[in-house]
């Protein structure tokens, strides 16, 4: 009689188990809203080494600016569901930030507060309901000095392992952007992303395509045109699993003539 309830018990703890690693995935974060569909990176040069232990990471990164920036992040340790970010940059350190993501608390919610380290600091508020595949968010930040609300936006996202789409009404209603990620084949090696945007106090359109392609496991390229003639190219080579190098080159289809700009990077992963 003891064995058989000791048995029982095992498998409820089993199935617990196995209904915990089935829980879907709660909503992304606003700032993730449309974010498969921009693929343009700005030409620079910079370097970058990130060091993970367990659930917390550091990040450095320099570049050609003399400007370091680091990242320091947390995740779970303060609060369960919660990461904590803070990121300091210098020279500029009014441009530090600290961010605190709420996720999971409600399951089908998350809540993102981010604060500059300055001393009349933004803060900037985010948050999102809805599921992994479809989710309704609001974001808008509070500036201290005025001690009002600066912006205000709202968007919905639908995403799936083949499609990326989302809706953005931005600063305070004047901007509509629509952002669209197609990717093709079981394999999902190429997508396509188109991104359109309408200012509407002055009815100004303007027009983004791009296209994406995996060669192979450690190769990936890029590429976007917009409607004012800027074509971005970006090469990403990955050195090891964590490590990758990548080369991106900006052109002015209206001004052939003027030299390119050329960016390096390097992003190294202890």
């Amino acid at each position: 009689m003891a064995n058989n309830s000791h048995q029982r018990k095992k498998k409820r703890s089993k199935t617990s188990k196995r209904h915990k690693q089935q829980e879907p995935a709660g909503p992304r974060r606003f700032s993730e809203f449309g974010k498969a569909s921009r693929q343009g990176r700005r030409s620079t040069a910079n370097v970058g080494a990130q060091y993970k232990y367990k659930n917390a990471a550091v990040e450095v990164n320099f570049d050609t600016k003399s400007s370091i920036a680091t990242t320091l992040s947390f995740g779970g340790e303060i609060l369960p569901s919660t990461n904590v970010n803070a990121s300091l940059r210098l020279p500029e350190y009014g441009s530090s930030q600290l961010n605190l993501k709420f996720q999971q608390s409600f399951r089908n919610a998350t809540l993102s507060i981010s604060v500059g380290l300055n001393q009349s600091p933004d803060i900037l508020l985010s948050a999102t309901i809805g599921t992994s595949s479809i989710a309704f968010g609001i974001e808008s930040k509070y500036k201290t000095t005025s001690r009002s609300f600066g912006r205000l936006d709202a968007g919905i996202s639908v995403t799936n392992p083949s499609r990326d789409a989302s809706i953005i009404l931005a600063e305070k209603g004047d901007l509509l952007r629509l952002a669209y990620a197609h990717r093709f084949g079981q394999s999902r090696k190429i997508s396509a992303v188109a991104e359109v945007t309408r200012r509407l106090s002055n009815n100004k359109n303007s027009l983004a395509v791009g296209v994406s392609c995996i060669a192979d496991k450690l190769t990936t390229v890029k590429a976007t045109l917009n409607n004012r003639g800027k074509l971005q190219a970006l090469l990403v080579q990955k050195i090891k699993p964590n490590s990758s190098l990548n080369i991106s080159a900006e052109f002015n289809m209206k001004a052939l003539d003027k030299i390119p700009r050329i960016g390096l990077a390097l992003a190294l992963r202890l």
